[in-house]
């Protein structure tokens, strides 16, 4: 009897270990960005986008059509995954969180969250890093709030060679009413 009440006892106990460490939840990126996306669909700013690949480049001063589609990438960062669970180490400052993974098997690598003197989140560095058999990827994504933001990515395929791609829009706050 004694054994099966210290089993049951025992395993209690890791099961509220696992809960603590999993209910550690961190900012919530996707909510963020999808508050984003409705903002400058609503506010439809022109933005000077530049797509450089590999050595060639291009630039346009634009409207983006579809916000949800060009900040995508920053959408699918979540923090609040269970994979992330008890991985993430985080470092705060009074207007800085910094992110790291400490499983290099993971996708992320770091992430980085500035405030404003609001305590709202005024501009986030994403660093993810994959890497299998076939290929390796560099990632890098940065976003400031009305100001720019950006996706850079540094690509090794076996086969194919390396890829190296950057996309960059810069906000100019003149806006005009969508029609």
């Amino acid at each position: 009897m004694v054994l099966v009440l210290t089993a049951l006892f025992l395993s209690c106990a890791d099961n509220t270990q696992k809960e603590k460490v999993s209910a550690e939840t961190y900012f919530d990126i996707p909510t963020y960005f999808k508050e984003e996306v409705a903002r400058l669909t609503l506010e439809n700013p022109l933005v000077e986008k530049t797509v450089l690949k590999d050595s060639l480049s291009e630039t346009k001063s634009l409207q983006i059509a579809d916000w949800e589609n060009e900040l995508s990438s920053f959408v699918s960062i979540d923090l609040n995954k269970p994979v992330y669970a008890g991985v993430l180490k985080r470092d705060s400052t009074a207007n800085r969180i910094v992110i790291t993974s400490t499983d290099p098997k993971l996708d992320l690598v770091q992430i980085e969250i500035q405030y404003g003197e609001n305590s709202e989140p005024t501009a986030f560095r994403i660093q993810r890093h994959v890497q299998n058999s076939l290929f390796e990827t560099q990632e890098t994504l940065f976003y400031a709030k009305d100001k720019e933001y950006s996706l850079e990515k540094k690509q090794s395929i076996r086969i194919l060679g390396d890829k190296y791609y950057r996309v960059e829009g810069l906000f100019n706050r003149q806006t005009e009413p969508k029609k």
